[in-house]
């Protein structure tokens, strides 16, 4: 258990811990809810609907294969990795 002050304007320090496990960083936005008794923050990130993600997406991709392809790096250790990273993630 963290115990934090409440301050002037209603302000509340997270304990750095929690920041890092939650992958808070300054300039982030949270939703803010009040639930059985609870108040919750919970990261959101907010993206410019005008974007158009999905192809900028693509193009990183295509970027990323090449690389990977130059390197001698297969589809198989991508996955691996990617596989690694999402448990070390998870806790």
């Amino acid at each position: 258990m963290s115990l934090v002050k409440v301050k002037k304007f209603a302000q509340v320090t997270i304990p750095a811990n929690i920041r890092q496990k939650a992958h808070i960083e300054e300039g982030d936005y949270m939703d803010v809810r009040y639930e059985g008794n609870m108040i919750l923050l919970i990261p959101k990130r907010v993206t410019d609907k005008a974007a158009d993600w999905g192809k900028r997406f693509d193009d990183a991709l295509g970027i990323v294969s090449t690389a990977a392809k130059k390197a001698g790096i297969t589809e198989e250790d991508i996955e691996t990795a990617v596989k690694s990273v999402r448990k070390r993630t998870r806790h």
